[in-house]
């Protein structure tokens, strides 16, 4: 898959099928989008190109940080949109960042230079809400007047519903930040995860029999609460059963840093420095400030057994 960050870069003299997007977490209803430019590729004889930014619009319109807590939390990072867009089987993406020229511009502009001119689209596939252009000017009508004119194909896909509801990304990030990961799973059409580089922890964990593997908590990303989760963590490309814990574990600690903990059962290798990606498969309780570290490693040893009889029944 050829990946193009920049506008500058594309000089396309392939026509192409070209998904739009912001596609922020890549969930069911984005793949159908997705999936419509992939089989009119397939069909035209075109490019199958996916067209998003790097950046969430929002938080660049209100000026907003990834550190500011009111920011738009990602859903997936970078790296995970370029793996599930890669995986989809896109011949080409284009992830620009959403920026003062893009944000400025009108929206024939935007059909004509970026759509035409910078995509060479010979086809677009939208969803029902897909708008364009400066204040969201352009709408699915628009667009289909435009591409009509210009000889385009194009497909306004209609919404997605899982269990009755709209799938959209505001949808589940209230479900991620709910703790409803089974949800988060069913609208995503994939468990709810987090990738990172092992670090050293404080060892207390190993010292009780209960050895786990941390990472940071991203800054990034969407954080479901804290608390205790049954889980499953991919290590050189094996999955393992496992539970883990997002938190700042205030019993053994000042309670300033969170961080994603996790113990592997059947597990005993040294992976520090190894990139894991740690699947949250099932919220089971509240993070919790307990009286001792005995009280703390009994309930601990009480979830491992829980998260146990849980991996057990999905076999």
């Amino acid at each position: 898959m050829q990946i193009y960050t920049n506008l500058d870069q594309l000089n396309l003299t392939d026509k192409t099928a070209v998904a739009l997007g912001n596609f922020d977490g890549l969930h069911v209803g984005h793949k159908v989008i997705m999936q419509g430019a992939i089989d009119a590729a397939k069909a035209r004889g075109l490019k199958s190109l996916c067209f998003t930014f790097s950046n969430h619009p929002f938080n660049f319109i209100l000026q907003r940080s990834d550190d500011d807590p009111d920011a738009v939390k990602l859903i997936c990072t970078e790296q995970e949109k370029i793996e599930l867009v890669e995986e989809m089987g896109f011949d080409i993406l284009v992830n620009i960042t959403f920026d003062e020229t893009i944000m400025k511009m009108r929206a024939h502009a935007f059909f004509e230079n970026i759509i035409i001119g910078k995509l060479n689209a010979g086809y677009v596939s939208v969803g029902f809400n897909y708008t364009y252009g400066a204040r969201a000017e352009g709408k699915p009508d628009m667009l289909i007047r435009e591409c009509e004119e210009a000889g385009i194909g194009v497909h306004i896909h209609d919404a997605v519903t899982v269990g009755g509801k709209v799938v959209s990304s505001t949808l589940i990030r209230e479900m991620i930040s709910t703790g409803n990961m089974e949800r988060t799973a069913a609208y995503l059409g994939r468990p709810y995860s987090f990738t990172g580089e092992v670090k050293h922890g404080r060892n207390i964990g190993s010292k009780n029999g209960i050895p786990t593997i941390n990472i940071p908590a991203p800054a990034r990303q969407m954080l479901p609460p804290n608390g205790v989760y049954f889980s499953r963590i991919v290590l050189d490309g094996t999955v393992y059963n496992s539970i883990s814990n997002i938190g700042v574990n205030p019993t053994v600690s000042d309670g300033k840093l969170k961080t994603i903990e996790t113990y592997i059962f059947d597990f005993d290798k040294d992976v520090y420095g190894s990139e894991v990606t740690v699947y949250f498969d099932y919220f089971s309780r509240g993070e919790r400030k307990f009286r001792s570290k005995e009280d703390l490693f009994d309930q601990i040893r009480r979830d491992c057994e829980q998260a146990m009889s849980f991996h057990a029944s999905r076999c």
